[in-house]
């Protein structure tokens, strides 16, 4: 069975727990230990667990149920169809929608019971017809710009906005967001001044609920968790500093299929353009994982997979479908292995922040990169 894999072990073949050349594990018992760190670390403010991207390339659904199930009380996605995809599966708690709302998705909101972040007059109104036809009262929130410069209201419009909500009866308003675009990195005068900024217009505001705090922010700015907090990398264990004392667990391993094995020569070359000549007679290994399935060519030569304990590097262009490792000081590994892509392999672990070096994308890249031809399994 798949839930008896066990998570840090090298998987034998007879036990590869999926016909699929490539595919990730979701550890959800490390999903539901993050969901707990974070809660400590937000104090008496509530989680909502961000699963937008398909929950990061998790899986949306499911990692939005276990977090439910491990005491986050709501969700957030960024789009209205993520949202209703959440709804068709079951999910039936609170799902914040960050991004913006036209007029026109008002019905679907209303419909859904949905919590909506509302930045025009057009869109408030086109949500109180709707709440008032569905005889609901929808929660909405406002966002305020902190310097992100690309959704967001002014102070002064923020204010205005707030006024034209009040008159409508079947809007709540019931909280006030921003988003800073430098709490992981530079000043932290920077992050500071906008939180006072954004401070001064929630609390004129005075809606019950207001949220600041993505992941960078809760864990390096602890003043700024609030009311809500909405941690997205964190949540999938995956530090945003890079801290080798975080108490979080990565969630989702990589895995591919070991397909082939060839001898070489010295002199022979690897895939197109023949990038890597064998210096020496060499044994080389075909995974199953190819930039079709969000493998980034940049991949090779910095690059490496585990096998067997073992570090393989990648060799030569990663096709669409598969790509070369080098097999030479494995000489104990057999078509049917598991390969590490991301994850742990015995003592040797491979991360999504060694990946984004090698490629020079950040985690975020790497984890929604994964392409959907790439099945997620539930572990633990």
């Amino acid at each position: 069975m798949v839930n008896t894999v066990t998570r840090g072990k090298c998987i034998p073949p007879r036990t590869i727990p999926t016909s699929a050349n490539s595919w990730a594990e979701i550890d959800l018992h490390a999903l539901a230990h993050n969901v707990r760190t974070l809660q400590r670390r937000a104090g008496t403010a509530q989680l909502a667990a961000v699963v937008k991207a398909d929950g990061y390339g998790h899986g949306a659904p499911t990692v939005a149920q276990a977090a439910l199930e491990a005491g986050a009380p709501l969700c957030a996605v960024f789009s209205l169809p993520e949202a209703i995809h959440l709804r068709e599966h079951g999910i039936d708690s609170s799902i914040l929608v960050l991004g913006p709302i036209l007029p026109e998705d008002a019905p679907d909101i209303a419909r859904s019971r949905l919590t909506a972040v509302v930045d025009t007059p057009e869109t408030a109104q086109a949500l109180n017809t709707a709440a008032r036809a569905d005889e609901a009262t929808l929660p909405i929130h406002l966002n305020l710009d902190a310097g992100m410069q690309r959704f967001g209201l002014s102070h002064t419009d923020a204010l205005k906005l707030a006024e034209v909500v009040s008159r409508c009866p079947n809007l709540y308003l019931e909280g006030t967001m921003t988003h800073f675009p430098n709490a992981g990195t530079g000043d932290e005068s920077h992050t500071l001044n906008a939180f006072h900024a954004f401070m001064q217009t929630a609390n004129a505001i005075g809606a019950p609920i207001r949220h600041a705090a993505a992941s960078a922010a809760l864990l390096r700015f602890p003043q700024t968790a609030l009311e809500l907090v909405r941690p997205g990398l964190a949540l999938y264990g995956i530090d945003p500093f890079r801290s080798n004392e975080s108490e979080l667990k990565p969630v989702l391993s990589w895995k591919a299929r070991l397909l082939a094995i060839r001898d070489l020569k010295a002199g022979e070359s690897v895939s197109y353009g023949g990038l890597w000549t064998a210096p020496h007679d060499a044994r080389i290994g075909v995974i199953g994982a190819g930039y079709a399935d969000g493998l980034r060519r940049s991949v090779s030569g910095p690059g490496a997979t585990l096998i067997r304990g073992s570090r393989a590097p990648y060799l030569g262009a990663i096709c669409m479908d598969c790509a070369m490792i080098d097999l030479t000081h494995i000489p104990d590994a057999q078509v049917g292995d598991a390969v590490t892509l991301i994850g742990v392999d015995g003592e040797a672990e491979l991360s999504a922040w060694e990946m984004s070096d090698w490629t020079g994308a950040i985690p975020y890249e790497i984890c929604t990169g994964i392409g959907p031809r790439v099945p997620r399994i539930t572990v633990g």
